[in-house]
C-alpha cells in the first residue's frame, strides 16, 4: 500500500460502512464456526495495516501480535493500541520469526493481492507453521479480476481472486476448509460500473500517477452510512443462516490447520 493510502485508511476504517461489515462478518463467522471461545487466545494479524483490525482482535484474547512490512503502518498501529505488540517484517517470513505452535488465530486481511505477494500457498504454509494443531485461519481477499480498477492500481493490488481459486490455495497450503463466501453484494454492482468506466478511460492502472488516496473510502454522509451498514447486517444474517453469498466484491474464508 501507498503512506497515502495507510493514512486514508486510519482515518476512515473506525467509521466507513465497508471495514466496520468486514470486521463484524469476520467476528461472526469466527463466533459461529470456529471453537474459540472457551480458551485464551493468542492472534497473528499479518498485513496488520494502520491496525483496526488489530484493535478488536486483540479484545478477544490475551495476546494479539500484528506483523506488517512497512515501517509507517506499524507507527499508526502503535498509536491507536500502545499495548499490542508489533513486528516489521514480510508475511513470506512467518515460520523464521515465530516458533511452531504460536497462535490459535492467524488472520490475512487483504494480503495476499499485493504485488509483492508471488506465491500466495508460501505464505499460508508459513501461517499453518505458526499455528497450534488445529488451530484457525482466517483470511479475506478482494473478488474477481474483472472488478480490477483504480483502486486496486492505489493500494498496489496485482490480482483478485474466485472462491473457488481461493479455497484452492488455502488447500494447497495444508488447511481444511471450514466455511467460504463472497461478501459485500451491495458493492457489486457499483464496482462493476467503476471498473468498466476504468477500462473505458484506458487507464486501469492509474494510481502510479501519484495520486496515494481513493474516493472509494471516503466515508459516506451519516444518513448513508447507516443505511449502508444497515443493509450489510442483512448479509451477515443470510452467511449466517442460510449460507455462502453467491457473489460480492469480496470473498471470506475460515480454515483450520490439522489436529
Amino acid at each position: 500500500m501507498r503512506e497515502g493510502f495507510y493514512r486514508q485508511t486510519a482515518r476512515v476504517e473506525d467509521a466507513h460502512w465497508w471495514f466496520v461489515h468486514r470486521r463484524r462478518l469476520a467476528r461472526a463467522l469466527l463466533a459461529s464456526r470456529a471453537r474459540l471461545a472457551d480458551r485464551p487466545l493468542r492472534v497473528l494479524d499479518v498485513g496488520c495495516g494502520s491496525g483496526g483490525n488489530l484493535e478488536w482482535l486483540a479484545g478477544m484474547g490475551h495476546l494479539a501480535v500484528g506483523l506488517d512490512r512497512s515501517v509507517l503502518a506499524l507507527e499508526l498501529c502503535r498509536r491507536r493500541s500502545a499495548a499490542a505488540p508489533v513486528v516489521r517484517s514480510r508475511a513470506q517470513d512467518l515460520a523464521r520469526l515465530f516458533r511452531p505452535g504460536s497462535f490459535s488465530l492467524v488472520t490475512v486481511f487483504n494480503v495476499l493481492y499485493h504485488e509483492w505477494i508471488e506465491n500466495e500457498a508460501e505464505v499460508l504454509a508459513g501461517a499453518r507453521r505458526v499455528l497450534e494443531p488445529g488451530g484457525y485461519l482466517l483470511l479475506t481477499e478482494p473478488a474477481f479480476d474483472w472488478l480490477r480498477r483504480r483502486h486496486d492500481a492505489i493500494d498496489l493490488g496485482a490480482r483478485r481472486y474466485t472462491r473457488a481459486g481461493i479455497e484452492s490455495i488455502v488447500q494447497q497450503a495444508g488447511f481444511a476448509i471450514v466455511e467460504s463466501s463472497y461478501f459485500n453484494a451491495l458493492g457489486l454492482a457499483p464496482a462493476a460500473v467503476v471498473a468498466a468506466l476504468d477500462r473505458l478511460r484506458g487507464t486501469p492502472e492509474a494510481g502510479r500517477d501519484g495520486h496515494e488516496e481513493t474516493r472509494e473510502i471516503a466515508v459516506p454522509a451519516r444518513g448513508i452510512n447507516r443505511l449502508l451498514l444497515a443493509l450489510c447486517s442483512l448479509e451477515r444474517l443470510w452467511i449466517d443462516r442460510v449460507g455462502r453469498m453467491p457473489l460480492g466484491v469480496g470473498v471470506i474464508v475460515l480454515a483450520r490447520s490439522p489436529a
